[in-house]
């Protein structure tokens, strides 16, 4: 008979347990620090109770105030993603914690606090050291962020195969910075052969997670076409038009050149010169320059 209210398997001082949530909640009641953060995660989340953020806040300040490490790294995650408010200082005083504990994230958030100079001496050294920690432990975004550590040459040797290998890491992961980086040094020939198909595959992951960036770039290629992939001009257009409604200049323009002319699209005169308007208001020069020609009597 399958177990009923099991939740999941929680990070303990002592290492991880699994709980009944009647069991953590006993816990909880009685001022135990894992108990604290195993329940403010279940409040936080919604397992096996009602969702409660605020309450689930409540519970994992607890836990951090008695030196949870776990719940302090929460905290600091959910700081970093905007969902959650404390001071900086504070932030980084838990990342030390939960680095003394060997948790990935706390090793990651510390990384980036020396990368940044944020409460610490900027040290791209120790940022180094704490990003490879936590990518050996299979994070994908201290992956990503060494990554672009060695691209960049901080506190390492420039190295632009060990990045491309850490992007292309962290973007089979699902990191979507990554993908549209691997996808970029595939299509520049940085640290890896030069190779569009590739390119457009790793672009089109990180535009389906709705980066606009990665939308633009697939719009491009497709546009130009190479020996791997000749021109499409429907799929070209699909991709600007996506980046356009995602606000990216470039591609506003684009969609608006592609009316006019009727490539990838039906010709409409009238969509065109809404979308180079619309890209022209927007601060682009390209459709300021092609709106001018046109009041003057020229073609698109």
């Amino acid at each position: 008979m399958a177990e009923k209210n099991k939740g999941p398997s929680f990070e303990a001082n002592k290492g991880s347990f699994d709980a009944d949530i009647k069991e953590v909640r006993r816990l909880a009641d009685a001022g135990d620090p894992d108990g604290l953060y195993a329940m403010g995660m279940a409040c936080l989340f919604g397992w096996d109770v009602k969702e409660d953020r605020n309450k689930g806040f409540e519970l994992l300040e607890a836990a951090s105030k008695k030196g949870q490490p776990a719940a302090m790294t929460m905290l600091v995650r959910l700081f970093m993603s905007h969902d959650y408010f404390m001071d900086t200082k504070t932030a980084v005083e838990y990342s030390k914690k939960g680095v003394e504990a060997g948790i990935s994230d706390a090793q990651l958030f510390l990384g980036i606090a020396y990368m940044d100079g944020i409460e610490v001496d900027r040290d791209y050294i120790k940022a180094a050291e704490l990003f490879r920690l936590a990518a050996r432990k299979g994070n994908s975004e201290a992956r990503n962020t060494l990554a672009f550590i060695y691209q960049e040459g901080l506190g390492v040797e420039k190295d632009e195969e060990k990045a491309f290998k850490l992007y292309k890491n962290a973007a089979s992961a699902g990191n979507i910075n990554a993908q549209y980086q691997t996808g970029a040094y595939y299509e520049g020939g940085i640290g890896v052969k030069t190779d569009m198909k590739k390119a457009a595959e790793w672009y089109a992951k990180a535009a389906e997670q709705g980066d606009t960036f990665a939308m633009e770039r697939l719009g491009i290629i497709y546009n130009h076409g190479s020996a791997e992939m000749p021109a499409d001009p429907g799929t070209s257009f699909k991709w600007f038009l996506e980046a356009a409604l995602g606000g990216m200049l470039g591609a506003m323009y684009y969609v608006g050149v592609y009316y006019l002319e009727g490539y990838g699209i039906e010709k409409d005169k009238e969509e065109g010169m809404k979308w180079l308007r619309l890209a022209s208001s927007s601060g682009s020069e390209d459709a300021k320059e092609l709106l001018s020609h046109l009041d003057d009597g020229g073609s698109a």
